[in-house]
């Protein structure tokens, strides 16, 4: 018995694509945009690999790609990011892989992630859950000191005020990969920067569905879909994320500080 009706199909697309990343990632052209993030050839040709598969499997439903595909449809959009952790891919590093999310209603709907280097298998639905490679996740860690506990966060970390976080960081290279990990109790919270939807739709999804919170970097509700869109956000367990919030405001400006970078 599959786990949701969605399941088989979306595992069947992001398979494929990270294998076809994966046999071509040492002849991968790099660009480079405006924004100072690389992109690269097999970002473009997964782009339209996967709207491709989702058109056939979903048809009533709409694509926005990152590198391309922007169809809408009445069954709701797919938000799609070909590669999730393009530096880590780049680098020849695990973290990295296609992961895509469903919005209809304004809400985030489903959620899929995989990592082909680790043959790792991630998916959510909506008031169903959420899995990993057919395990139902528990959570974020909410056990053990909190200085042993973990926070993911991005790579410029470094850059944040001291005392933001009472235990260990965790530094990967995917907003995804973070988000997910803290979903299967690896860690505590994660700390996600400037982000678009295509990046943390599945991640968030996966946080949720198994138990953990989001909130703005001074503790309020956030609204990933239907609030104001890119501005920093927290993910994991309630009592880690207050943590985290409470480092914050020991600080002056604590959204300014936190504002270190893109993965």
């Amino acid at each position: 018995m599959s786990i949701h009706p969605a399941h088989d199909a979306l595992r069947e697309i992001l398979v494929d694509a990270g294998r076809y990343a994966l046999a071509g990632r040492q002849e991968a052209d790099v660009e480079w945009k405006e924004d100072g993030s690389p992109v690269t050839s097999v970002d473009r040709e997964l782009d339209a690999r996967i709207a491709e598969g989702l058109a056939r499997a979903f048809a009533d439903a709409g694509v926005r790609g990152e590198e391309g595909a922007h169809e809408e449809g009445p069954g709701g959009t797919f938000y799609v990011d070909p590669i999730d952790g393009t530096r880590a891919f780049m680098q020849g590093l695990a973290y990295w892989g296609p992961t895509v999310a469903l919005v209809r209603g304004g809400q985030l709907e489903l959620g899929a992630l995989y990592l082909p280097m680790l043959d790792d298998w991630w998916f959510a639905a909506r008031g169903a859950g959420a899995w990993r490679n057919g395990e139902r996740l528990t959570g974020p860690a909410t056990r053990g000191r909190r200085r042993d506990r973990i926070l993911f966060a991005p790579s410029r970390i470094h850059d944040a005020p001291p005392g933001l976080w009472p235990g260990k960081v965790r530094v990967l290279g995917s907003a995804a990969a973070h988000l997910a990990l803290v979903a299967a109790g690896s860690g505590s919270a994660a700390l996600i920067p400037e982000w678009s939807l295509w990046d943390v739709g599945c991640g968030a999804l996966l946080v949720t569905e198994s138990g953990g919170v989001l909130c703005g970097l001074d503790g309020s509700a956030v609204d990933l879909v239907g609030g104001e869109r890119g501005l920093p956000f927290l993910a994991g367990a309630p009592t880690a994320l207050q943590d985290v919030v409470q480092g914050l405001r020991g600080h002056q400006g604590s959204a300014e500080d936190a504002r270190v970078g893109r993965e």
